[in-house]
């Protein structure tokens, strides 16, 4: 085991090798094709459910979110350089070839960003549907051998945060739009009364 900071972290990889470890071939068959799910180019998948629930609010409310973890995510990633788990550690069980950086997890950071805005539109029953499919996704990440516990755990709370961020700067946004079309009518109608009167 090569010495780095997420290797010093005891419970990080005690962990890590507790669930990688843990061979099954209904989960490696299962990852093998439920982890594109964790991918932004699954997201037709779920716009149906917002759309659905939150309307065009929740369509806008989604696309600053992700928007959010889109920058987010990559700045860190390419700040820390972070090596993937089967750099560092001996015996890790891989599923899906990995290129990009470790730190944090995007693919948890993408599902807990949908599940950060669904909270806010969805009935509780969708609402655990989210939290279950965030779940899913966020562990496969480790069983996979792509990211340490603490990539998972960091890019879940960057993706919730996300959600709830978006959710208060949709906000605002719909705010100044309403405050601009109550300025734009109130011209309009006092330019029409003026050239009436005229």
């Amino acid at each position: 085991m090569r010495k780095d900071w997420q290797t010093s972290i005891k419970w990080n990889v005690k962990l890590f090798y507790l669930i990688n470890s843990k061979r099954s071939k209904f989960l490696d068959r299962f990852y093998r094709v439920y982890f594109r799910m964790g991918k932004s180019y699954s997201l037709p998948v779920y716009l149906p459910f917002f759309l659905y629930y939150g309307g065009k609010k929740g369509i806008v409310h989604l696309i600053i979110s992700v928007l959010i973890t889109g920058i987010v995510m990559p700045a860190i990633k390419y700040t820390f350089r972070h090596k993937r788990p089967s750099v560092l550690l001996e015996k890790v069980y891989i599923l899906e070839p990995v290129k990009l950086k470790s730190f944090p997890s995007a693919d948890a950071a993408y599902v807990f960003t949908l599940l950060g805005v669904i909270i806010f539109y969805a009935p509780f029953y969708i609402d655990l549907l989210f939290v279950l499919n965030a779940l899913i996704i966020a562990y496969g990440r480790i069983y996979m051998g792509a990211h340490f516990p603490f990539d998972v755990l960091v890019g879940s709370t960057i993706g919730f945060l996300s959600g709830i961020g978006g959710y208060y700067l949709t906000e605002k946004l719909s705010q100044h739009i309403q405050n601009s079309e109550s300025i734009s009518s109130s011209f309009f109608i006092s330019f029409l009364v003026n050239f009436l009167s005229l």
